[in-house]
């Protein structure tokens, strides 16, 4: 039986548009622009809408159907989203400051939980907002590294690869200073190691990697993200000057892998954490039977959650697995993993970064 027309009003979806395209950031006048605004949407609301149906909605493509509801209700969110924006960025930027400084302030969230959903949809809302005004979080990242919940909130949850050689590792720098933990504070020198490394700084990778070494505990607990980022720092700078220590390295991850638990719950434990960053370090190493042994055993021992799936990780899991087998010459099931992979899905802390890797991926799929 053939769906009927929803009952959503001209007005409302007029409004909508004409919102959109007076006052959004993405242009749209032309049929090809509604990729550039179906991704944006997705980055800001976190919800997906297809090209297509944003063809439809703004009159590119003729449809005798009405939007969805879903489709109103995630349009709607991010036409707010852009009324909200123009209202911060026309406000006195101290005001806005003292705003976000305040929402980080640990006397309003003394017991809030770390895997809190909801809080997090708010802090990622901050997350976008200051990586798109480096003005504003140049000012306040010092108070926001002070802060304890600032540094669990938003230096811990949104490491943000596009941005972390410009202006984030600063903050990094401060948080170090802040930080008491062990896990912290191994947390953030990996966080600089990598800016080293994205920046091809020798002198700093040397220095942080020196400081990572000094820090490191094995018998200490640590988080299987933390954990995994440590090996994705050592595989990297044991290849770029003691070659000699690799295999051993690579020993090490299978032997610390076979630790992890597949039923973690909570803080992100449901997700491959320590696999995710270890398959990044054997990427960069070359060691392309060893990354795809090590993302084979993500994908097929660990439960996938819908968090995840939406955020691109195992997406992410995929380009590994795929590039692995393109370089072990097995093109066929490289081909084959590389059409489980959705781009759309990356999420925004690390979106050019898999961008990067899925268009090396494509370049070789014949």
């Amino acid at each position: 039986m053939p769906r009927k027309p929803n009952v959503v009003s001209k007005k409302e979806i007029n409004d909508i548009i004409s919102t959109i395209k007076k006052r959004g950031s993405i242009v749209i006048e032309h049929s090809v622009d509604c990729k550039n605004l179906a991704n944006h949407i997705f980055v800001v609301t976190g919800k997906y809408i297809s090209e297509s149906t944003i063809k439809r909605f703004f009159g590119f493509n003729q449809s005798k159907f009405s939007p969805s509801y879903d489709t109103i209700r995630i349009l709607n969110e991010y036409k707010k989203n852009i009324i909200l924006n123009q209202s911060i960025g026309t406000s006195d930027t101290s005001a806005v400051e003292k705003l976000i400084i305040d929402f980080y302030n640990p006397l309003h969230f003394e017991d809030i939980d770390k895997s809190d959903s909801s809080f997090h949809a708010a802090c990622r809302k901050m997350a976008i907002f200051l990586r798109n005004n480096p003005v504003v979080f140049q000012n306040i990242m010092a108070p926001l590294a002070k802060s304890k919940i600032g540094r669990a909130f938003y230096y811990e949850l949104f490491p943000d690869y596009e941005i972390l050689s410009d202006f984030q590792y600063k903050g990094y720098e401060i948080y170090l200073r802040h930080e008491t933990t062990y896990e912290g504070k191994m947390f953030a020198n990996c966080l600089l190691f990598l800016k080293a490394f994205f920046d091809k700084d020798n002198v700093k990778m040397k220095k942080s990697e020196q400081n990572i070494l000094k820090l490191y505990d094995s018998t200490k607990t640590l988080h299987p993200f933390v954990l995994g980022r440590y090996y994705q720092t050592r595989l990297i700078a044991s290849f770029l000057y003691k070659k000699s220590e690799l295999k051993g390295l690579m020993k090490e991850v299978f032997s610390t892998e076979k630790n992890q638990p597949r039923d973690g719950r909570k803080l992100f434990r449901e997700f491959p954490c320590f696999h995710y960053f270890a398959c990044d370090g054997l990427w960069h190493v070359r060691e392309y039977e060893a990354l795809y042994n090590l993302s084979n055993i993500a994908l097929k021992e660990y439960k996938q959650y819908k968090e995840f799936s939406w955020k691109g990780y195992y997406d992410h899991l995929y380009i590994y697995n795929a590039l692995a087998l393109q370089k072990m010459g097995k093109q066929a099931e490289a081909t084959k993993f590389f059409k489980k992979i959705n781009s759309k899905n990356f999420y925004f802390i690390s979106k050019k970064y898999f961008l990067d890797l899925y268009n090396e991926l494509k370049s070789g799929i014949s």
